[in-house]
């Protein structure tokens, strides 16, 4: 567990935060198995929500399920928001004790067989996260947090887990930038992709990466291993990702150094809004939101 992660919460009487990031982490594996179970069967496409990029399998309500039933059997009285049971509603984001599922974030890359795709879930109180659980259930690795408690990676190649940090990357120039085409294919969506990507290969960024997966993509910012990650939406259009995608992303990367801010002012990050936007550190995050600045409209 994460050291420092003993602080009691007053909302639930004597559980700490390393009890609810032991349910959180066993609930991930308990999920991950089922979806490295069935990794080599054929495609279970069952529906689509949004448009017929935006895919549900019958493994993703079936993780959801499990995860789910493994919160309620230790806290009932406790809020879930869990990816396929709102589908494309707006849900709602109250002050108590409430769970973000995405059973399988990265799903077109499950469908495809690609080995890049998590299991992510999040605690939050008082609107915040304070543990946080990614598990990409192919490599064996997990990103967790808990709020001053550090973040951390569990994986195959360290015997215990170790503590990870953002890099010290602060110039678009030597960056590795991450982002995500989404689920838009009209005319809006298509030219804000393209110009946010123009106007950042013109700073003459390292390389640009688009993994399929928000909350893996985060995690890869948080442990250094990218720089930057963003991808944008928003209600009015209904695409872009979702409090399920990057609640866990908020406090994992945060914990590790870096920042996660509001990708059109700079400001708070927003967890009601359908953005995303990781950097390594505010000069860095300055630097690229100034160049978007210059986006073609």
């Amino acid at each position: 567990m994460a050291a420092g992660a003993k602080r009691k919460l007053a909302d639930l009487g004597d559980v700490s935060l390393e009890v609810i990031l032991d349910l959180a982490q066993r609930a991930a594996r308990a999920a991950g198995a089922l979806v490295d179970e069935v990794w080599d069967q054929r495609s279970d496409v069952k529906d689509t929500k949004s448009n017929a990029r935006d895919l549900v399998t019958i493994t993703d309500e079936k993780c959801e399920q499990i995860v789910t039933e493994m919160i309620q059997a230790a806290y009932p009285g406790h809020k879930i928001i869990g990816e396929e049971a709102e589908g494309s509603n707006k849900y709602e984001l109250t002050a108590g004790p409430t769970w973000t599922i995405d059973p399988i974030d990265g799903t077109t890359n499950f469908v495809h067989r690609i080995p890049y795709t998590c299991v992510l879930i999040a605690f939050l109180l008082d609107k915040q996260p304070v543990v946080a659980v990614t598990y990409d259930p192919i490599s064996k690795e997990m990103f967790y947090a808990t709020k001053g408690g550090g973040a951390f990676l569990a994986s195959p190649r360290h015997k215990a887990p170790v503590a990870i940090h953002v890099s010290e990357c602060d110039a678009l120039c030597r960056a590795v930038v991450g982002m995500e085409p989404g689920y838009g294919r009209d005319d809006k969506s298509v030219t804000r992709l393209s110009s946010t990507m123009e106007c950042l290969m013109r700073k003459q960024i390292r390389t640009l990466r688009m993994g399929g997966a928000c909350g893996l993509n985060a995690a890869s910012v948080a442990s250094g291993r990218w720089d930057l990650f963003l991808e944008e939406g928003s209600w009015t259009d209904n695409v872009g990702p979702k409090i399920w995608d990057f609640a866990p992303a908020k406090l994992i990367v945060e914990e590790a150094g870096g920042v996660m801010l509001n990708i059109y002012d700079g400001g708070a990050f927003d967890l009601m809004g359908r953005s995303v936007f990781a950097a390594a550190n505010r000069k860095l995050a300055d630097e690229a939101l100034a160049a978007m600045k210059e986006r073609k409209k």
